[in-house]
């Protein structure tokens, strides 16, 4: 093994920590820890260079530092219950304005470099702010972990992180498992581990908000200055897709709920609207909470474009096509309305055709009779047209397969949950099948559902065996027995309910169940309706542990912290199970340990006519279950 020649102890008045420690020990080593009071723009001014070698053989830094918050900051944060609540929202406002600070004080080259190590996960930064006894104090540590393999070297001092950590008169220790002095090493190690994973009671422990993360991504000046092995980023797929899209102007990206259809379609936007290739964009997607979810993105990143929104009570879409440059559209996609913006194309000058970006999100949905039926050969002369979803195809409908193909594209890009979770985009989770049977009377209710379509089919009428494989799935969906076996379960696993969604498939279902919720959790509402948004938004902020609801959060809705997920309906089709599951499987930042679990509902005494639609889906989500974080498998 080929060291890094680093001495026992240095000092800032002999020695250079830059050229003697840091860049040997960043150019050899794959993991970097470090615990220290202050991290500033300073430190990375020094050390850019060892930390683009660092990145570029696939190196991960976990950071663990103090923010620089005021004393009334610092208290209030202290003082909340939790990250879900005021702490967190505390930090992420008081570290907005250090992003501004960040902005002035670093050289454009060093901000690009730190942006983009942020956001490819080659930084990892936690904030420690201690409590309890050492509540008046301030994490003031100094210490750092080099890895590679098996071996480590470690270094603790009196240097922070900062210019004038090494202007001052400063010192370190250092110490190697491979010479002797391994004990020092592991004592630092689990110290790191220990406050990392919130172990240490007299700390409390945040991540870097999003808002924070996104704010310092804005600040990047170019691409990337540094190359990164292949898929050592979590989210390397990401700029896969891009090139893909760019190389074949037109076509569906089919990536996993959780991991990033949203961002590579703004880069995919970026990257157009840079090259002077598009001149406008038109967003569509079914949904209020969706089409809301969309512009909050839309006005974060892009604040130099006109952005126009026509749908619920807006109505834009005039003013788009009276200044249709340099502006983006947020449509509510219905095929009248997709219909009508198209014959406003077509009344104007200019080559719409050539220079629109049309986005689909959750462009199955656009596989519909209606939009076969308005708008066939309509979309497909456009020049870039852009399909997103996690299971772009339309099960049992080749028609509107047949649409998506023609008038969309081709899936020109693929990343499933396998590949989410094996490469850290989605969380891993564990799966439990509760066993159910069927009363007397509901086996009789799909007895004469069968019999009534056999009849029908006798006499010659047509009969799509769709709609009885439909109804005999509600008698299974609503079935009686599922309630007992769900108490039983929570009885005995009350955390279930906590940042829980449970799908049902009728409201009148859900009033039989809420009976049940009633003696488990005070902590529980409904989600059926538009009127009721607030109690999404409640969940979103944990005041509402539970959410009852039917089809409204399968698509597209982002609350992270949901962890567990309760299917008393699930679909026969796993496009809509796939994305009921990933409401759970998004990593949480306030919960770096988060593992999800799925419950679903098997039943025992299935029948031929079923098809058993539920074996078949416990099999393929018992299979998903095993996946892990780094497996190799393809």
């Amino acid at each position: 093994m080929d060291y890094p020649k680093v001495k026992v102890c240095l000092d800032t008045s002999e020695d250079n920590l830059i050229d003697e420690l840091y860049t040997p020990c960043l150019k050899w080593a794959e993991r970097f820890d470090r615990g220290v009071g202050y991290f500033t723009t300073g430190w990375l001014t020094y050390n850019v260079a060892g930390l683009s070698d660092f990145a570029s053989h696939g190196g991960k830094m976990r950071l663990i530092t103090s923010p620089i918050l005021s004393a009334e900051d610092t208290d209030a944060i202290i003082k909340a219950e939790s990250q879900d609540g005021g702490a967190f929202r505390r930090l992420e406002a008081a570290l907005l304005n250090s992003v501004e600070t960040l902005r002035q004080e670093m050289a454009g080259d060093i901000i690009n470099a730190f942006s983009w190590m942020l956001y490819d996960g080659i930084i990892d930064m936690r904030f420690a702010i201690p409590c309890q006894k050492l509540e008046e104090g301030s994490f003031h540590d100094k210490f750092g972990i080099f890895y590679k393999g098996t071996d480590a070297l470690s270094f603790s001092g009196s240097i922070n992180d900062s210019k004038r950590g090494f202007q001052n008169y400063e010192s370190i220790k250092v110490f190697k498992t491979w010479a002797g002095t391994q004990e020092y090493v592991n004592a630092d190690t689990s110290r790191f581990e220990k406050i990392w994973n919130r172990r240490d009671r007299n700390l409390k422990m945040f991540t870097v908000p999003q808002a924070i993360k996104d704010k310092i991504f804005e600040l990047r000046t170019t691409d990337r200055p540094y190359s990164l092995p292949a898929g050592s980023s979590k989210w390397a797929h990401q700029d896969e897709a891009v090139k893909t899209f760019l190389e074949k102007e037109h076509g569906i990206l089919a990536m996993a709920t959780g991991t990033g259809k949203t961002m590579a379609a703004m880069k995919i936007i970026d990257k157009l609207f840079d090259s002077g290739d598009i001149r406008r964009v038109v967003l569509t997607m079914y949904g209020n909470d969706l089409l809301d979810q969309w512009a909050i993105q839309i006005r974060r990143n892009y604040k130099n474009k006109q952005i126009h929104y026509h749908y619920a009570a807006q109505k834009m879409m005039k003013d788009f096509v009276m200044h249709p440059d340099n502006s983006i559209l947020i449509l509510s996609r219905d095929s009248k309305n997709l219909s009508r913006l198209l014959d406003l194309f077509d009344r104007l000058p200019g080559d719409y055709r050539n220079d629109t970006l049309f986005v689909f999100d959750e462009v199955h949905g656009t596989g519909s009779n209606t939009f076969v039926e308005n708008l066939s050969g309509r979309i497909s002369p456009y020049r870039y047209r852009l399909g997103l979803s996690a299971t772009p195809e339309r099960e049992y409908d080749q028609a509107g397969n047949d649409f998506l193909l023609n008038e969309i594209g081709e899936v020109i890009f693929e990343f499933t949950l396998q590949d989410a979770i094996r490469k850290g985009g989605l969380c891993e989770f564990d799966y439990i099948p509760l066993p159910y049977v069927l009363t007397e009377e509901e086996k009789l209710q799909k007895h004469r559902i069968i019999a009534a379509f056999s009849a029908q089919k006798e006499s010659g009428a047509s009969v799509d065996e769709r709609d009885m494989f439909t109804q005999l799935a509600l008698v299974n969906k609503t079935a009686v027995d599922k309630l007992e076996k769900f108490e039983t379960l929570i009885s005995q696993r009350p955390e279930l309910l906590r940042r829980c969604i449970i799908f049902v498939q009728t409201m009148e279902y859900g009033a039989k169940l809420q009976e049940i919720l009633v003696r488990h959790s005070d902590k529980y509402h409904t989600y059926y309706a538009d009127d009721e948004k607030t109690n999404l938004e409640n969940f979103a902020a944990g005041k509402i542990e539970c959410l009852l609801t039917c089809k409204k959060l399968s698509e597209g809705i982002d609350i992270s912290s949901t962890t567990n997920i309760i299917l008393f309906s699930s679909d026969r089709s796993r496009l809509v199970t796939t994305q009921r599951i990933g409401r759970a499987l998004r990593w949480d930042e306030n919960n770096p340990e988060k593992k999800a679990t799925v419950v679903d509902f098997v039943i025992e005494d299935s029948e031929k006519n079923d098809h058993n639609a539920d074996a078949v889906r416990a099999e393929w989500l018992t299979e998903l279950s095993k996946t892990r974080r780094g497996d190799d498998e393809k």
